[in-house]
């Protein structure tokens, strides 16, 4: 026997058939998700990467995507900070040079070098990561080169609670001073290697070779501001003959047979007038006003 459905369920059947074929068809598009390949996915093999827009351009690989200015901007900083730092220690150095003749007196200028350089030993372990993380590297730069302004205000009054403390200070400070300084060289090269599409270790050499071309000149610089200083002065005989005769008794304790001890006394030795040592630091002075406004103006921050 043989139960045929009934009419309900038949038009059931072809209320559901129809409402299936109203259903309409979507395209599918995505990325190809490889992971998922021989997994029993039908839609595998229909799924494609869309194509590359017409406007994006591929980057070639090895290079930034940045103006061409960009290139000559880095190099302006890299001779930005070189110049700074040249005119810095063009006052440094020349004041450090005369520390052990015009403050020879119970050993001043020697001991307040000490004192830079002890400090320097301290600073280098605690001080440059703090500074420079709340500073950021170019005012860490700013504020480390102010820093040695007290040790050169100092020569006009110098006494051993002037020159010590402004020693110290100056020790503290050329820690970051001089790991900001390797960072910022350090960073700018390796920026300049990727726009450039050159190895990253030439550049930095090239770098840090311009910056301490233009650093080791400070040393000429500071020799000869003094020298010219002190050589036209009453102590350097500016206003009087340089034509004497020296006697024979003079001429035994030249040169290699030179002593400061057993009575021997040298113009040379003596400490300049007071008005010279003024003016030689005011121009040392001026030399730090003029390199920490150079970082300030012209030296672009590491992030823009």
């Amino acid at each position: 026997m043989v139960v045929m459905p009934s009419d309900d369920k038949s038009n059931s059947f072809d209320h559901c058939h129809r409402r299936n074929d109203d259903r309409g068809t979507f395209p599918i598009s995505g990325y190809d998700n490889k992971a998922f390949r021989q997994d029993g996915d039908p839609l595998a093999d229909i799924i494609s990467k869309p194509p590359l827009q017409p406007e994006e351009e591929p980057v070639p690989k090895g290079k930034f995507k940045m103006s061409r200015k960009e290139k000559w901007r880095i190099l302006k900083n890299i001779a930005t900070i070189s110049f700074a730092f040249m005119i810095q220690f063009t006052s440094f150095q020349g004041t450090a040079n005369l520390q052990s003749s015009i403050n020879a007196k119970d050993g001043l200028g020697t001991s307040s070098l000490s004192a830079v350089y002890a400090a320097l030993v301290i600073s280098c372990i605690f001080v440059p990561t703090f500074l420079i993380k709340r500073l950021t590297v170019k005012w860490t730069l700013c504020f480390s080169l102010f820093c040695y302004a007290p040790y050169i205000a100092s020569q006009l009054y110098p006494r051993f609670y002037t020159l010590i403390p402004a020693g110290i200070l100056v020790g503290l400070g050329a820690a970051p001073m001089w790991a900001a300084q390797a960072t910022y060289l350090t960073q700018a090269a390796a920026v300049y290697a990727k726009l450039t599409d050159q190895p990253v270790d030439g550049i930095v050499v090239r770098f840090f070779g311009f910056f301490f071309l233009a650093w080791q000149t400070a040393e000429l610089w500071g020799n000869l501001i003094s020298s010219l200083v002190l050589s036209n002065g009453v102590h350097g005989g500016g206003s009087q003959s340089n034509n004497h005769t020296m006697s024979d008794e003079d001429l035994r304790v030249c040169g290699s047979n030179f002593c400061v001890l057993g009575g021997s006394q040298s113009g040379n030795l003596e400490r300049p007038p007071d008005s010279e040592i003024y003016e030689i630091s005011i121009i040392y002075l001026a030399c730090i006003a003029v390199a920490v406004s150079i970082i300030a103006f012209l030296l672009d921050p590491l992030s823009r």
